[in-house]
């Protein structure tokens, strides 16, 4: 017991630092100048390769013990999660950011609507007063962004919420007794390659200028942090905690997202978007402290 606790409090730990690292991931993809499904694609991809040499014989081991089957399941969230990399970075570019930011801002209402969908368990009132502060806040940052829904890029945002909510509940199912750093390796090297196509098709991939070294160094910092210690402590962490527990820290990006804007970039956040990162802090913090007394 005291050793789950333990590993608990790791993955805690691990879920903060990534949730900080986070941050840093929409300064550096502005920084990046690639075109976006190339960024999409590669940062999966270089982050599975830089994995390789840590976990291939464990790779190797999942593969005969699963048999082929086995193995391709557990390529399905990092296909999932280049999809909705994918998609995101359309739909962003096709909407107002409030808009965009709204939909990604109320994922832990679909995370609960799915979790009860699969086990039928009821909504405890903490939760429902956890969610309604985030609904509370993402309207909040619709309103004062002057966000219009209905554009096409909505719908795009709306898919990709949706995917990143399948891609951590998919992961909590399928990353059960397979180590950590192999399982990342599996969906961040064939999330990327799987994704490639979208950069051949669009004829991204002749975009390409290798002498373009900051955008060659803004995209491997973003391989470093959101996307290694980012999105792995993210898949840690549902290993401890339910995906809709894990959704309430993601919530804490975009107040990341703002301190290191003001630093990197020199941009200032809006003054009349801090109430609703108080009310993201205080769902995240409501919850979590009333999550472990039940």
């Amino acid at each position: 017991m005291k050793d789950v606790q333990s590993q608990k409090k790791i993955a805690l730990l691990f879920l903060l630092v990534g949730t900080i690292s986070f941050g840093f991931s929409s300064v550096l993809i502005k920084l990046c100048l690639f075109p976006a499904s190339i960024i999409a694609s590669f940062r999966l991809l270089l982050a599975g390769l830089v994995l390789t040499p840590l976990c291939l014989p464990s790779v190797v081991k999942i593969f005969r013990d699963r048999g082929l089957r086995g193995f391709l399941l557990l390529i399905i969230p990092g296909i999932v999660l280049g999809l909705h990399f994918q998609v995101w970075v359309m739909g962003i570019k096709m909407t107002y950011v409030a808009s965009g930011t709204f939909i990604i801002s109320i994922s832990p209402v679909f995370f609960a609507l799915f979790e009860w969908i699969i086990s039928r368990k009821r909504l405890s009132v903490h939760t429902a007063v956890s969610l309604g502060i985030v609904t509370a806040g993402a309207y909040w940052l619709y309103r004062t962004g002057k966000g219009q829904l209905g554009q096409v890029g909505d719908i795009y945002c709306f898919i990709a919420m949706i995917l990143f909510v399948i891609y951590l509940i998919v992961s909590q199912k399928v990353s059960k007794g397979v180590p950590h750093i192999a399982y990342i390796h599996i969906i961040y090297l064939w999330g990327g390659l799987l994704t490639l196509p979208f950069s051949l098709i669009s004829g991204d991939m002749q975009r390409i200028s290798f002498t373009d070294y900051g955008s060659l160094l803004a995209l491997i910092a973003l391989v470093l942090f959101p996307t290694l210690i980012g999105h792995s402590s993210n898949n840690y962490a549902v290993r401890y905690f339910s995906p809709l527990t894990v959704s309430f820290f993601v919530l804490l990006e975009p107040i990341f997202a703002s301190i290191s804007a003001v630093f990197v970039l020199a941009e200032f956040p809006d003054i009349d978007k801090l109430p609703a990162y108080v009310l993201f802090i205080s769902a995240t913090v409501y919850y979590f402290l009333k999550s472990k007394k039940t």
